[in-house]
């Protein structure tokens, strides 16, 4: 089976989850299928599409065939943006481009994955070309070109009218999270669809990082971007608030625009330390040595992939009760607190310190376990499973598991 997966950015180009598990996704499922990504290029459209191969996965870059390439927003500034997600609406220039692309690479299917660059009418392109097509909702992009759905309402009604118009060519529509599904159904999006929730596969080896269950006062951990819809400020504050003798450090691992303000308002306490950003692992292994990670968003987090990356080592994570978080937490009475209130921290953070050292290596067991509810296995299972829905429907006839059996299953799928 040939599958061409579609997504803004891909790797090298990694600004956020979405591409980290777009190239999960694809890789994962390249050890059963024939699998292209096409992505767009810092290119203009006079060099034409470049190609290359990333561990097996054959990757299209095509021209940004617009005011400025995705992977170079932070260089433009508002009116440059807006204009740019103007021209996302539908792009000709774009559709016409991976319409004769698809020629070339004739994909049994496609599936679709963030749509900036490229605009939801590229689905005109699958669809006349009589390929079914798969999305997942890895944003909200699809009704507001901003960060949150409620941001602006104005660009959300336009967003939201084109997406629903060309959603009605697609066959199947996968949420991460069941919020992120919800908000774009009840909008009226993928009328059509058949609809399911698949989350992320997070890479990591389960493995337990090395802690003093008897030993006081606590070590915080905060892993992600430093910004106001983040929650950090909460954060901060429920910390600076308490008592030494309940906690002795917090890890504030990331940037972002609010990091120097809270680094002044934190000079005088030392507890309190901005490592700026940190390497993957040296992210992983400073989550295996705190007693608790902290997930305090505001806004709507579509996944929460940072919580299973704490739970892979063991550590528990206390997070907000918003957006697609309550679907990933272990346990959402014990460990969800309303969003947007220190005071909601502070009480989750005296809950765990008060905590007895033998209940909290079950809760470790307990995370190790969860984490393993997403896996590449698992991820792999689930999309074949889908796949042969959507060609069954398509063509009428059943596509055998053997119409993914052109490679073996590697053994490393799921470790």
């Amino acid at each position: 089976m040939k599958i061409v997966i579609v997504n803004s950015l891909y790797s090298p180009h990694i600004i956020g989850g979405a591409e980290i598990s777009t190239q999960i996704l694809a890789e994962t499922l390249d050890t059963v299928a024939e699998v292209h990504v096409i992505t767009t290029g810092g290119q203009k459209r006079n060099a034409g599409i470049t190609s290359e191969t990333i561990n097996g996965v054959t990757v299209h870059r095509v021209p940004y065939n617009n005011l400025y390439w995705i992977g170079d927003a932070e260089n433009h500034g508002m009116l440059s943006k807006v204009a740019r997600r103007l021209v996302d609406i539908y792009n000709p220039l774009q559709i016409a481009t991976v319409t004769n692309l698809l020629k070339e690479i004739k994909p049994d299917l496609v599936h679709t994955q963030n749509l900036s660059g490229f605009g939801a009418g590229i689905w005109t392109a699958f669809f006349k070309a009589g390929v079914p097509i798969v999305h997942t909702l890895r944003d909200y992009s699809l009704i507001s070109p901003v960060s949150s759905p409620i941001s602006n309402p104005l660009m959300s009604g336009l967003y939201k009218l084109t997406s629903l118009g060309f959603s009605k060519r697609v066959s199947a529509v996968v949420g991460i999270s069941s919020h992120i599904l919800n908000r774009h159904t009840e909008s009226g999006l993928f009328p059509n669809a058949e609809k399911l929730v698949i989350p992320n596969a997070v890479e990591g080896d389960i493995v337990a990082g090395e802690k003093d269950f008897e030993r006081l006062p606590l070590r915080i951990g905060y892993f992600g971007r430093i910004e106001p819809e983040k929650g950090v400020r909460e954060l901060v504050d429920a910390v600076r608030s308490m008592p030494q003798e309940m906690v002795d450090q917090l890890y504030v691992c990331g940037e972002g625009k609010l990091k120097e303000e809270l680094s002044e308002a934190c000079r005088n306490d030392g507890r309190i330390v901005f490592t700026g950003k940190v390497k993957p692992a040296e992210a992983r292994e400073l989550m295996g040595q705190v007693d608790v990670t902290v997930v305090p968003s505001i806004w709507e987090e579509p996944f929460g992939r940072v919580i299973i990356e704490s739970y892979q080592v063991g550590t528990p994570v206390y997070a907000s009760a918003v957006g697609g978080i309550p679907d990933v937490v272990l346990n959402r009475s014990q460990y969800l607190f309303a969003p947007g209130s220190s005071g909601a921290i502070q009480d989750k953070l005296k809950e765990y310190y008060s905590c007895s050292a033998e209940k909290k290596r079950t809760i470790q067991s307990q995370c190790l376990e969860h984490s393993r509810k997403f896996t590449k296995q698992s991820l792999l299972e689930q999309h074949t499973e889908l796949y042969e829905s959507v060609m069954l429907q398509a063509t009428g006839t059943a596509k055998s598991v053997n119409a993914f059996s052109r490679k073996k299953i590697k053994a490393d799928v799921g470790r």
